[in-house]
């Protein structure tokens, strides 16, 4: 059996977990952190539920070789965790394929670490492009959220930085 290739970031997000986890799931909101600054995004479905599906197209750019994400949720826990199943379309070899999304919300004394990590990965997906897109995705996620009235923290003289 090969070995199966896992990536992962981390981030403190200054704000609490249902603030996170509400941004997270509203739809009108995804297209504003989820994916790359500059793509093309359109929701075609996003059916919240265990054994619910979604799909995201997108118009890529230099930095984005994925054309379609297909997925379904594998498991839910409120302001906790988002299991995926997610498939990417791409033109290019090596980078589509089907692997799963882990999203985990854990409170800490500064806010909310938030982890994001991918199992199963396409061959094709760069370690380096994929770790640095995870990273870039927690940033805009936190950018948003850390501006809302609900998140209320204190921000951190300490900045972003991986739980």
């Amino acid at each position: 059996m090969p070995a199966t290739k896992t990536y992962e970031a981390s981030r403190i997000v200054f704000a609490p977990e249902d603030t996170i986890y509400g941004v997270m799931t509203d739809i009108e909101r995804l297209s504003l952190w989820l994916l790359p600054d500059g793509e093309d995004v359109r929701i075609d479905k996003f059916d919240l539920r265990p054994g619910g599906r979604f799909r995201v197209e997108l118009t890529p750019g230099d930095d984005c070789p994925v054309q379609a994400i297909n997925g379904r949720f594998v498991d839910i826990v409120s302001d906790q965790q988002i299991v995926q199943i997610v498939e990417l379309e791409s033109a290019l070899q090596g980078f589509a394929g089907t692997m799963r999304i882990i999203w985990c919300l854990e409170d800490v004394p500064e806010g909310t670490c938030l982890r994001l990590a991918a199992q199963d990965t396409p061959p094709g997906l760069d370690t380096e492009w994929l770790t640095r897109q995870f990273e870039l995705t927690l940033d805009r996620l936190a950018l948003l959220v850390e501006r809302l009235p609900s998140a209320s923290i204190i921000y951190s003289e300490a900045g972003a930085r991986p739980c």
